[in-house]
């Protein structure tokens, strides 16, 4: 795969989280390619292709009052792989939801994506989205 399509896909992504337009990423995602959410939250697994994603992840993701505003720092490419790194700040219904560290996997076949692996701080997303209560054993404070 020429390293050039997975620069172009990469911008789309770019383009479109940026946009908060992720359904038309979601579209992108090969027949049988995978995204794949870190973590054992309500939103986290393997979702085997773009049906998978939005009928199990979607819903999950209406917990935002207001979706992350992502802004991209890094991108490196390699082939038909990449990797960004960004931050992001929105609110779920249970409280502001901020990731100063996200990063995104991305491997690359024929015009969509193969794979996506999305690395975040799943307490946020437990926190803001789904409303766990998180306690500090006092000698931590």
């Amino acid at each position: 795969m020429p390293e050039e399509k997975t620069r172009e896909l990469v911008q789309y992504f770019i383009d479109n989280v940026e946009a908060q337009t992720y359904e038309n990423v979601y579209a992108k995602l090969n027949p049988d390619g995978r995204f794949i959410m870190i973590g054992k939250t309500p939103a986290s697994g393997i979702f085997f292709n773009r049906e998978d994603v939005f009928n199990r992840l979607a819903p999950l993701l209406a917990n935002y009052k207001n979706r992350p505003a992502i802004a991209f720092s890094h991108v490196l490419v390699d082939g038909d792989q990449a990797f960004l790194r960004a931050s992001g700040k929105g609110e779920g219904i249970y409280g502001v939801y901020e990731q100063p560290y996200y990063g995104y996997y991305f491997r690359v076949e024929g015009d969509g994506y193969a794979e996506i692996i999305e690395y975040l701080d799943t307490v946020q997303l437990e926190v803001a989205l789904f409303g766990t209560k998180m306690t500090r054993l006092p000698e931590y404070e």
